[in-house]
């Protein structure tokens, strides 16, 4: 388990850097007159990673159940050194398109076969599933925001365009630790009648599972509303025609990435933390605690927005309310994943497949999201990805109610015994 976590740490590190990398990389081609990047356009490069993870994870899912899952996730750094391999030499909409591909084949590969893993080795074991998923998690967004973030901005400023190359060796680790390390016993099952597409279709028509999508795919909406636009609008970005609003001042790279890394950290915490309570809290429970965090951390955004650089305190006391509200967000992810893995056990024989729920969710939400952000931030600046921010939370929170009620219908018996029915 401990190189299937580090492989995943390093993975998401090579991941994060990459994609911050893009942007100041997307900046240097526009500014230096290469080509033109919008932030519609940017949008659409964004969009090709997570439509790419969106189709890929359920076929790579029905692969890792197929053949086994360390062959399908070590495709995953494979696919992104290329794309890290290529960036360097992508100055068109269209290679850059394509790098992007590339890096949303190498997620799609790897996560349903490492959280099919995880979820077979803490089967029917309550606080060591809350544990893993921790660390699963802690590993994901500590590499993707902390590390790769932190990263991105030292490596661009020392070694420029070749920082890509660097990161390259990032990946080429990830490999080593997923290669050597992970030992899989995972044996294909016998063959099934039923088809994959019928077992999907089962497996949605459950009441729980049919509430949980919407609020799922619209926390992950959120999160591509922010990334990369938030990045994007921070550094002060061209074409956009909202004026007069604070964080579109443009600050520094490495202040920007700083910061971004200190709230993640601040997230790991809570991860932990979180992670710690899956046998006192009912999943939903953690999810709605993450949703009203979101409600108050983007107020300290709109308001943080209409300030000026003159305002030191009330804008320091706005960053610590988003700091404090990230330590109540990042419990979501590992409950949503919890919540998958939960699942999973009534499809034991397909636990890759169910386990790349997590993805697609992901994945759709991310390109909704993306595409909104996309047009709203060309019009309304910061705002708009907050306007945005708050209707992806109401659709969330009106399915999770619901879902509070029904949660009991798709958990094993033996699960619910463990749960707690009220918190």
């Amino acid at each position: 388990m401990r190189s299937l976590l580090l492989g995943t740490l390093t993975l998401r590190t090579a991941t994060g850097t990459t994609g911050a990398l893009l942007i100041v990389w997307n900046k240097y081609l526009h500014t230096n007159g290469v080509v033109s990047i919008t932030p519609v356009d940017l949008a659409t490069i964004t969009l090709a990673f997570y439509v790419t993870e969106l189709i890929g994870s359920p076929i790579f899912g029905i692969v890792a159940d197929r053949i086994g899952r360390k062959p399908v996730m070590l495709l995953g750094p494979l696919f992104g050194l290329a794309a890290v391999l290529l960036t360097p030499f992508a100055a068109t909409i269209p290679l850059l398109v394509a790098t992007r591909l590339l890096e949303g084949a190498s997620t799609a590969a790897s996560v349903p076969s490492i959280l099919s893993f995880v979820a077979a080795k803490t089967s029917h074991d309550e606080k060591l599933r809350g544990r893993v998923v921790t660390l699963f998690e802690v590993a994901t967004l500590g590499g993707l925001l902390v590390a790769g973030t932190a990263l991105a901005g030292p490596l661009w400023e020392i070694f420029g365009i070749s920082a890509f190359l660097i990161n390259g060796g990032i990946y080429l680790l990830s490999l080593a630790f997923f290669a050597y390390g992970v030992k899989d016993e995972h044996a294909p099952p016998p063959p099934q009648h039923e088809g994959r597409l019928k077992k999907y279709a089962r497996l949605f028509s459950q009441r729980g599972i049919l509430l949980f999508v919407p609020t799922w795919v619209s926390i992950n909406a959120i999160i591509g509303v922010w990334v990369p636009q938030g990045l994007n609008l921070l550094l002060g970005a061209a074409g956009v025609d909202a004026k007069d609003q604070f964080l579109l001042s443009g600050f520094p790279f490495v202040v920007i990435t700083s910061a971004f890394a200190f709230v993640a950290l601040v997230g790991g915490v809570g991860l932990f933390f979180w992670g710690n309570r899956f046998a006192s809290y009912r999943r939903t429970t953690i999810l709605l605690f993450g949703l009203i965090a979101f409600i108050v951390a983007m107020s300290a955004v709109f308001l943080m927005n209409r300030l000026t650089g003159s305002d030191l305190l009330l804008l320091a006391l706005l960053f610590v309310a988003i700091c404090v509200s990230m330590f109540f967000i990042a419990g979501a992810t590992p409950a949503a994943l919890g919540f998958l893995a939960d699942v999973s056990e009534r499809y034991q024989a397909d636990r890759s497949a169910v386990m790349g729920l997590y993805s697609i969710f992901l994945g759709l939400g991310q390109v909704i999201g993306v595409k909104v952000a996309g047009d709203l931030a060309t019009s309304f600046g910061v705002d708009g990805l907050v306007y945005a921010t708050f209707g992806f939370l109401a659709v969330a929170g009106s399915f999770l109610l619901i879902l509070r009620r029904v949660e009991h219908e798709i958990l094993p018996t033996s699960l619910q015994r463990q749960r707690p029915a009220h918190d």
